[in-house]
């Protein structure tokens, strides 16, 4: 059944029972996976999956329902899941089902390429990375993971009130795990890039290398005397650190009262060198949206302007509740999903310091590359982190040797406020919305635990 028609007629039978506002939320994904080990195709994956959302207004209380079937049998299904749901729901702060925003950004697609992507480039592209990494080094014992992957999704948003928004994007991702050994010293590194337009994009040489590079780098990695050290959290890492404590800059979060942010809107919350930005619009960046999982058009937010908090993110429920307008970062994981709040592309602007120029001004201090154990180790609600790390100690300005076996501590807020330089190799973590990025920040000093 056409999904117009579909929605037509749900609609219909849902006034007829009652209903008053309503919407449909569609989506559907597609993925499609090369693993490759030893030259030969160690798993090839192709999965989809599609469904839809209902939700409507019924009684005054919103009820909601969903379906992996898009036809005329599962309407009345949906419409009854719906109205039972909204019977045994307590009144108060609810969602809202949004009219449309007066204008939508229109980001060109140039995805067009990755659509038309066959499975043979997929596999040409991930034995390319294998062999490039396995010849960089002889001390490059294996690469145990090595893969590409191209993703695909739909979303169609359409309700009563007249929004009617529909989006498709596409990903490819590289990614390969390398393993280093020398002597009986054995370690790892691994490392992922993703585009947004055509495979080619992908420089699969220049990260099989870097991976290679990073894995025979880290062998014969000892530890360091306990103490503070200045360190360069690696773009990866800060990265890694932004994403783990993303949740303080959620109106949902503050809503909740479980924000360390809480009450400061307006206040100095971090270094004056620090902006924070929410760019739904940024290019090549993999959480560009022109709506929100409301169909609130998006826009770019200033989140930390200059050290100083300018707002939270917010969907329309969160936004209601503080009085203030939706930043449209509404969102849901899934069609099964309920509504919650997500960056887009959320990301620290860059400086202009290279990350050779962020070492080179370091006298003696560290270069994290990795942390471990992100979940367990950090509180959302404190801010604080204690995490297993690995990466290089810094003397002169040079690396001097890697560094393992150390655990790096402190607060998010304090390193907000402690950074001392920033550099201009922004990077994203994670694919989709919900992205964090970070550029390589050197920050004043954290404890380290060694030996």
């Amino acid at each position: 059944m056409e999904m117009m028609q579909f929605k037509d007629e749900l609609f219909d039978r849902g006034r007829a029972l009652g209903f008053t506002d309503m919407e449909i939320y569609y989506q559907a994904e597609r993925d499609t996976t090369v693993r490759v080990f030893k030259g030969e195709i160690d798993a090839y994956n192709i999965a989809e999956q599609a469904g839809l959302s209902f939700r409507g207004v019924i009684n005054g209380k919103m009820g909601y329902s969903f379906t992996e079937k898009i036809d005329e049998d599962s309407m009345d299904l949906l419409l009854q899941e719906a109205r039972d749901n909204a019977e045994i729901l307590e009144l108060g702060e609810s969602e809202e089902i949004f009219a449309g925003s007066e204008r939508y950004v229109e980001l060109h697609d140039q995805a067009q390429a990755l659509r038309n992507l066959t499975p043979d480039v997929l596999i040409e592209t991930a034995k390319r990375m294998e062999t490039v990494a396995l010849a960089f080094d002889p001390r490059v014992e294996l690469v145990n993971t090595c893969m590409t992957i191209n993703n695909e999704t739909e979303l169609t948003i359409m309700n009563t009130k007249g929004l009617n928004c529909r989006t498709k994007n596409n990903i490819a991702i590289g990614y390969l795990s390398v393993v280093g050994k020398e002597n009986g010293d054995v370690s790892s590194a691994s490392r992922s890039e993703f585009v947004l337009r055509e495979i080619g994009d992908l420089n699969a040489e220049e990260l099989a290398k870097n991976a290679a590079q990073e894995a025979v780098g880290k062998l014969g990695a000892q530890t360091i005397e306990s103490g503070s050290y200045p360190v360069i959290l690696r773009r990866e890492t800060a990265a890694t650190l932004l994403k783990a404590f993303v949740s303080v800059f959620s109106g949902e979060t503050a809503r909740k009262g479980l924000t360390l942010l809480q009450d400061r809107v307006g206040e100095q919350v971090a270094g004056a060198n620090v902006t924070i930005v929410d760019d739904p619009h940024l290019a090549d960046a993999p959480g560009s949206t022109p709506f929100d999982s409301e169909g609130m058009a998006t826009h770019r937010h200033e989140v930390v302007r200059n050290g100083q908090l300018v707002t939270f993110l917010h969907n329309l429920k969160t936004a209601k509740h503080f009085g203030v307008e939706s930043t449209g970062n509404a969102f849901k994981s899934s069609y099964r999903s309920s509504v919650s709040v997500q960056p887009n592309n959320l990301y620290v602007e860059p400086g202009d310091l290279s990350l050779d120029e962020l070492i080179a001004g370091t006298d003696r201090g560290l270069l994290l590359v990795e942390l471990q154990g992100v979940h367990a180790g950090t509180n959302a609600v404190s801010g604080d982190f204690s995490l297993a790390c690995i990466g290089y100690l810094i003397e002169n300005g040079k690396i001097a040797r890697p560094v393992n076996q150390i655990t790096v501590s402190g607060n998010f807020l304090q390193v907000l406020n402690d950074v001392e330089a920033i550099g201009n190799d922004l990077h994203f973590n994670g694919y989709g919305r919900g992205a964090c990025g970070a550029p390589s920040l050197k920050i004043k000093s954290l404890a380290i635990a060694g030996k």
